[in-house]
């Protein structure tokens, strides 16, 4: 007997502990809804709890379906076939997890319930964890790695256009004291340079230049690579350059405005990005972005003689500089799939 009354009082002392320790994570009245659909819940769990989750319809007889969810995987804990009621099931929770409550039934009327859920904490120091989670958007995508043909920048490679040297009559001559060069710049080109030097002084400092090249100096001083070159592809900092009063004007124009040019007559205008007056000799490096687009693809260099009895020799380079297009293999990650989704975020501890 008294073996008996000490089981009896241990029992009720392991009851009531476990009753203690329950903490209510819900307590609620709800609607069944009719016709199979659903009424969704969704609470907060910690390692170790014991979730215990029971649903009572207010009128007997009715039945209900309850499936319990994972919601990060999806993976089903639990689902009951059609039953009167959930009596205090006991689902123990693996690891800190969201889990989905989905409560149906077949009625053709939607049914009035009490939900109730608990957690039992397996620790103390868990007994404080808030159940309640709260909704925050973010950006969900998803990406796939492809291979594609990209392009990439190839080396330069100088080519001459105008490499000469000619005479502009003065203007008492009875040679034209005006002087158009055309000439077209390949299709890859991503830059140009051009040098004027007036007078054989000019060409003789510019064949100089390669005996003040320190870096670089073999390449220059190559019998294949002028200074032109070598300023256009950036082993030069600059080209020979007298900022000397001279006889000699240049302009760049397009084909109408050179012939107008040429002809002494009215009308031609000149392309903004380079000139200049009275120079004894001058050099630019021309992005492409500056270039003039014209329509028959052709710039003009055009020269004026000022000087009233002297002809004057105007030594002309021009050199383009073409970037080789090559392409390459190469793995690229691109999203395939963007979408906005909603996440459970835990409350506070």
């Amino acid at each position: 007997m008294k073996y008996k009354l000490l089981m009896l009082m241990l029992l009720w002392s392991v009851a009531a502990f476990a009753q203690k320790k329950a903490i209510t994570v819900t307590e609620q009245t709800i609607t069944i809804p009719a016709d199979g659909q659903q009424a969704v819940y969704f609470y907060g769990f910690q390692k170790g709890d014991v979730a215990a989750i029971t649903i009572e319809p207010d009128k007997p007889g009715q039945t209900i379906n309850l499936e319990v969810q994972e919601f990060a995987s999806g993976a089903v804990v639990y689902s009951s076939q059609p039953v009167k009621r959930v009596k205090e099931l006991k689902l123990t929770v693996p690891q800190k997890l969201v889990y989905k409550f989905i409560v149906s039934s077949t009625s053709d009327k939607a049914i009035p319930a009490r939900l109730s859920i608990k957690r039992l904490p397996e620790k103390e120091e868990t007994r404080h964890f808030n159940a309640n989670i709260t909704w925050q958007t973010i950006t969900d995508t998803t990406w796939a790695t492809t291979t594609e043909k990209v392009l990439v920048k190839g080396e330069l490679t100088p080519v001459t256009i105008v490499d000469k040297t000619f005479r502009v009559a003065s203007m008492a001559n009875l040679n034209p004291s005006r002087v158009s060069v055309p000439f077209k710049l390949p299709a890859n080109t991503v830059h140009w340079v051009y040098w004027i030097g007036v007078g054989q002084q000019s060409v003789e400092d510019l064949k100089n230049m390669t005996k003040l090249v320190t870096k670089g100096a073999s390449v220059i001083a190559s019998s294949t690579v002028s200074p032109v070159v070598g300023f256009g592809l950036g082993l030069l900092p600059g080209l020979p350059q007298v900022n000397a009063s001279g006889n000699i004007d240049y302009y760049f124009m397009n084909k109408q405005s050179a012939e107008k040019f040429v002809a002494d007559e009215e009308g031609w205008k000149l392309y903004p990005f380079a000139q200049g007056t009275g120079i004894v000799s001058d050099y630019k490096k021309v992005t492409l972005s500056e270039t003039p687009k014209t329509s028959d693809g052709t710039l003009h260099a055009t020269f004026r003689n000022s000087n009233t009895v002297t002809g004057l020799d105007i030594t002309l380079k021009i050199v383009a500089f073409e970037q080789e297009k090559k392409y390459v293999n190469k793995q690229v990650r691109k999203p395939v799939k963007i979408e906005q989704k909603q996440v459970p975020v835990f409350g506070e501890k």
